[in-house]
């Protein structure tokens, strides 16, 4: 075999080895090597260079998982596709209006896959998360991309009924899929109930390309009565949302992200080292011609081309048109989807927080935001108090104490307001807070330091450091606190991290495990120290 034609296989295998590990989990080299049907040696090898890409990672107890760079890669494929902040703001407006989880889809292979999903407040729907792919006949989102499918791909999926529906024991024929694509361009959306999950109904409306053609459905679920009851309300908030966002596709550009995502040098010996200098360069660029990937990645024409008819190949690139430009391929969209899934806080907190423990001696804990409150979810007591306001389970405000002060100080600006608006008018002395300036001087300060700390505030004696938790978007989504005697958490050991340092260094950690880009780990070192205390 030529040694071209070797390199490129390389890469192919690469891909595959990613693709096992999304559909078995964290696996072992000689699980992978088997998956694959090659040698161990040679899937060491892949494996080690996948590991520098960042694609994949060790967990803890050693087998391969899939790696943060999955999400950062999974985000530009998106903001390819999509205006995402219009995005965003219809799947907010549609989840506020309805109290139900607002989800938007696109069409990728005879499947479906959820590009983004708002949450209600009162259920997760964990079977329509993020990422998930659910098949073309299954639930209203899938039903709308069908029907306005090209005929040669309605054919295709018709020609392969009958279906298992994935929430009933009775097949799914051909002919009752065909009456159901019919019903759905009759009527322009389409409702269904029980069909992907027992108990849950959803309402989906397609959104179109420029051309007319179906680009995605946007759809509201939730609880079946809530849903039906809803229905006429429904249709009308959905309708208006998939219209803003069919206007928003006519004028939609992919700009360059101005974030600098890290990139191996072209020089590098490794074939897969360039693969993903030329993924990196197409999620900086969003979309680019192969000319510009040559200029960019310092390569030959020909080598440029052929990896990119191998990750085309592999899903991982798409073509604009027969001579168009590139893209990251909406497969990354699923891969990262999975990746979200699989991601368990609590489970990667356990031995951060029993390190710190360890470390301290003090109370460890972490807490998620619940509406206007901080939710201790995890907790490790302290071997000399232990402070019983923030048991595990319990919660506090938001703008009182470290832990929730650091979840509120990192989220936007109209988060604060919108908090502000609600604790005003709180009656309890405790909690009562009367001044908008100082509010929002403690939280800017917080911002500024990196962390928060309650000193005396809560219960005499006790003092709390905490520190904010982001996701891959650089979004807050929990904060690390360690909490105890003051004089234990205020000092500052020479030749040992103080207890700032630490509580900072665990949150980083938990942050890097959530795949935070590098501007959300941390502030200037020089602001180390500084104490930020409550003004509140």
């Amino acid at each position: 075999m030529k040694p071209a034609a070797n390199m490129i296989q390389l890469v192919m295998k690469a891909t595959q080895v990613v693709d096992e590990i999304s559909n078995l989990g964290p696996s072992t080299s000689a699980e992978l090597a088997k998956a694959v049907d090659e040698p161990r040696p040679s899937v060491y090898r892949i494996v080690s260079a996948l590991e520098q890409a960042g694609l994949v990672r060790r967990s803890e107890d050693g087998p391969v998982e899939l790696g943060t760079r999955i999400l950062h890669l999974g985000e530009a494929a998106a903001d390819a596709l999509m205006d995402r902040e219009i995005l965003a703001g219809q799947l907010n407006a549609v989840q506020r209006q309805l109290g139900l989880t607002a989800s938007f889809w696109i069409p990728r292979k005879e499947t479906a896959v959820c590009l983004e999903q708002v949450d209600a407040t009162d259920v997760d729907l964990y079977g329509l998360s993020s990422g998930r792919i659910l098949p073309l006949y299954a639930g209203a989102a899938s039903h709308v991309l069908l029907a306005f499918q090209p005929e040669e791909v309605l054919d295709s999926v018709l020609g392969a009924a009958p279906y298992q529906p994935l929430s009933s024991r009775t097949p799914l024929e051909a002919e009752t899929l065909r009456k159901h694509v019919e019903e759905t361009r009759r009527q322009g959306w389409r409702l269904e109930v029980n069909e992907v999950v027992d108990g849950i109904a959803a309402i989906s409306f397609p959104v179109l390309n420029p051309d007319g053609t179906v680009f995605g459905s946007l759809t509201a679920a939730g609880l079946v009565d809530q849903v039906l009851s809803l229905q006429g309300q429904a249709r009308d908030v959905i309708a208006r949302a998939a219209q803003t966002l069919t206007e928003s596709m006519r004028d939609f550009a992919p700009q360059p992200t101005l974030r600098v995502l890290s990139t191996t040098p072209s020089n590098s010996t490794s074939i897969i080292a360039k693969a993903n200098a030329l993924m990196e360069a197409l999620a900086n660029e969003r979309v680019c011609t192969s000319a510009r990937l040559t200029e960019l990645l310092d390569e030959p024409v020909s080598s440029v081309y052929r990896m990119l008819a191998t990750l085309g190949e592999a899903g991982w690139v798409e073509q604009l048109g027969p001579r168009g430009a590139f893209r990251i391929g909406s497969k990354l969209i699923s891969l990262s989807g999975k990746l979200l899934n699989d991601l368990d806080l609590r489970r990667a907190a356990v031995p951060v927080l029993r390190s710190i423990h360890e470390a301290t001696g003090e109370t460890a804990f972490m807490c998620i935001r619940r509406n206007t409150r901080a939710v201790c979810i995890e907790r490790i007591d302290g071997k000399r108090v232990n402070s019983r306001l923030l048991a595990l389970g319990g919660s506090l405000p938001l703008h009182t104490g470290a832990a929730p002060r650091a979840l509120l100080a990192f989220e936007d600006r109209q988060a604060w307001e919108s908090y502000f608006a609600i604790v005003s008018q709180n009656n309890d002395v405790q909690f009562d807070v009367r001044s908008r300036t100082k509010f929002y001087a403690d939280l800017e300060a917080i911002r500024s330091a990196g962390y928060a700390m309650s000193d005396d505030e809560l219960t005499p004696g006790i003092a709390a450091i905490g520190a904010p938790i982001f996701d891959h978007k650089g979004h807050v989504v929990a904060s690390l606190s360690v909490s105890g005697l003051r004089e234990g958490i205020l000092a500052e050991p020479e030749g040992a991290q103080s207890v700032i340092e630490v509580a900072r260094d665990g949150a980083r950690r938990l942050s890097e495990y959530l795949g935070a880009p590098t501007s959300a780990l941390g502030h200037e070192p020089s602001l180390v120290g500084q104490p930020v205390h409550s003004v509140t």
